[in-house]
């Protein structure tokens, strides 16, 4: 009996820790709906497209929050629209906007936003910013909540600025070392 209770609260407690199902999903803009292509160099007065995408969705999703910002002078105030399919949003897309599908999400890349622009001529960005009460939330399809890496923003008669985000695999909080480095602690 006492076995099972304690095989029970091991896996209560770790379960919870593997929660999720896209350990690496990274959000980014592009000009180009889903390649990543983080500049676009239009002529004023131009109307264009820019999207929202996410990548390494393997786990799948079925919502996500965040925010969208536009630098000034660079557009007319962007028109959003989401491609998710039902189209669910919930909030605004310049102070917090939560995306919901209807449908399980999964692939290599999916886009989930587009925004119409109307070019004005000067330089700027494009940027994603985080939703003020669910940051870089990501549900998957399992209802379980992942958080997304910034891969880029998007550049407008600018290269856009380095978020300075490493997304990919999660960096290890433990320094490597050496058997001997770590036995040497402990003299």
């Amino acid at each position: 009996m006492k076995r099972m209770l304690l095989t029970a609260l091991i896996l209560a407690v770790a379960i919870p820790a593997f929660a999720g199902g896209n350990p690496y999903i990274t959000a980014y803009v592009s000009f180009d709906g889903g390649v990543e292509v983080p500049r676009v160099d239009p002529q004023p007065y131009e109307a264009g497209t820019v999207y929202i995408c996410l990548k390494d969705v393997d786990g799948g999703f079925t919502t996500v929050s965040l925010a969208t910002e536009l630098d000034a002078g660079v557009s007319a105030p962007a028109s959003w629209a989401s491609l998710l399919p039902g189209g669910l949003a919930i909030g605004d897309w310049t102070t917090g906007i939560t995306l919901s599908s209807t449908d399980c999400m999964v692939g290599d890349f999916v886009c989930i936003a587009e925004g119409s622009l109307f070019y004005l001529g000067a330089p700027g960005e494009v940027r994603i910013v985080d939703h003020p009460d669910y940051p870089r939330w990501v549900v998957d399809c399992n209802d379980e909540v992942d958080l997304y890496c910034l891969g880029n923003n998007g550049g407008i008669l600018v290269d856009a600025v380095e978020t300075g985000e490493e997304c990919g695999e999660p960096v290890s909080p433990v320094e490597e070392s050496t058997w001997g480095g770590i036995k040497a602690l402990y003299r």
